[in-house]
């Protein structure tokens, strides 16, 4: 496989701001499938450039022009800066990729805008895609494994994107941890109560703290 540069923007608002609150705490809502994404990545020889966009970045300078792939994660509410951010990547020979909340909700919409659409992803599904690596257009590709993944990289692992994202927060430092993933209600209004609950690997986790 060959060594790709590889983008990855957290998207934690819909739009640039400049409040307080973001200021604040917009850092410390950083997601931590995009740092597991970048670990992964890593982990098979690539270089990871991952940004937190709290709404004070500006996302044409914050990564490398001559990228080859780059991954969004974002909530429906910026699902549309995230279809733009798509086009302006793809317009400097960038391969797209979405993942997060929107992707999983919204993957019919989504392959429109980009070349991939991830929903539930492990390493295995990941490792797939970087060894294609290819343009899926107009209509991309929709990638889900079975289930959630099994084993996401702790704090440690993650330690040198969370670091870079915490410098943005002035006052408070939230780092954010997995004990599990699914449910284990049966709410019928949320979706994630369709996704069977799965403790994670609590060892790692005491070595984290």
């Amino acid at each position: 496989m060959r060594k790709l540069r590889i983008g990855i923007i957290d998207l934690v608002t819909k739009g640039p701001t400049r409040t307080m609150y973001s200021k604040l705490m917009h850092a410390n809502l950083a997601g931590i499938m995009p740092q597991a994404v970048g670990v992964w990545c890593e982990q098979e020889g690539h270089e990871v450039h991952l940004v937190c966009y709290t709404g004070r970045e500006d996302l044409a300078t914050e990564l490398p022009e001559n990228l080859d792939l780059v991954f969004i994660t974002a909530f429906t509410q910026a699902a549309q800066l995230a279809y733009a951010l798509s086009y302006f990547f793809r317009s400097r020979g960038a391969v797209t990729a979405l993942g997060g909340p929107h992707a999983r909700c919204y993957p019919e919409d989504a392959v429109r805008h980009f070349d991939y659409v991830f929903g539930f992803t492990d390493q295995a599904l990941l490792n797939s895609a970087l060894q294609e690596c290819a343009q899926h257009r107009p209509i991309g590709q929709h990638l889900a494994a079975a289930q959630q993944p099994r084993h996401i990289p702790g704090v440690r692992a993650r330690w040198r994107f969370i670091e870079s994202t915490l410098k943005k927060s002035p006052v408070f430092k939230i780092v954010g941890m997995l004990g599990s993933l699914g449910c284990p209600y049966t709410c019928s209004f949320c979706i994630d109560a369709t996704v069977p609950y799965q403790p994670l690997d609590f060892d790692e986790l005491k070595d984290d703290l």
